[in-house]
């Protein structure tokens, strides 16, 4: 299997994502930046699966790139083929799609090691770390998976999906997402607090990861 994955940013690799896909699924991926997108779409067109993955950015935002990788997005999933956007790369699928991505106000973050209230299996229901400042509508036609406190995150639509969450990160990453929060969205928490949290909830939750990942590639590679 090739996987095309696209990284929006140092800081959000495919991480845990990317072990299984090689050592589960026997996959060959292929990293291209956000701003080689254009130029190397033959690469990803000739993908079995594309992965959009994490952004300091929002959707919304007005930068080319974004605006570009949107309509790729859009082409790949009217084409029926396998996608799956986490975190900014499920708001940029939403927002390809017809969804409507906006802050979750001012100050505000989802941030920490947060289960999702409301879910179509249990396998949606988490605890995972969550870092995200920003929310989603669903497109017509999508089917939600998972909220969490009202707030989509997990939808599906033919064969793609979008992830809220991040079941594919790592703690040192989490490290670096501490340091570029603004305090006053940690909830009045200390940055070691949450670490200390997500660290806890890392170290045992592997199975129920893995088991997100099976899901994802049912709904998706294999539909």
């Amino acid at each position: 299997m090739k996987v095309a994955v696209i990284e929006n940013s140092d800081s959000a690799p495919v991480g845990t994502f990317g072990d299984y896909l090689r050592g589960r699924r026997g996959a060959t991926l292929t990293t291209i930046r956000f701003d080689e997108v254009e130029q190397r779409a033959g690469e990803i067109a000739a993908a079995d699966l594309v992965v959009s993955l994490g952004s300091d950015s929002s959707a919304y935002d007005p930068d080319g790139w974004i605006a570009g990788q949107r309509a790729l997005l859009a082409r790949l999933v009217a084409e029926r083929r396998a996608v799956i956007g986490i975190c900014f790369g499920a708001q940029l699928l939403a927002s390809a799609l017809g969804g409507q991505v906006a802050p979750l106000g001012e100050a505000r973050c989802r941030v920490g090691w947060i289960g999702n209230d409301e879910v179509a299996a249990p396998v949606w229901a988490g605890p995972f770390v969550c870092w995200n400042g920003d929310h989603f509508t669903a497109p017509e036609g999508a089917e939600v998976l998972a909220r969490s406190a009202g707030t989509i995150q997990a939808f599906r639509l033919r064969r793609a999906l979008g992830v809220q969450f991040h079941p594919e990160a790592v703690a040192e990453w989490v490290s670096v997402w501490i340091g570029q929060t603004p305090a006053a969205q940690l909830d009045g928490r200390a940055p070691e607090a949450v670490m200390a949290e997500v660290l806890g909830g890392l170290a045992g939750g592997a199975a129920a990861r893995d088991a997100l990942f099976a899901e994802m590639l049912r709904l998706t590679v294999d539909a």
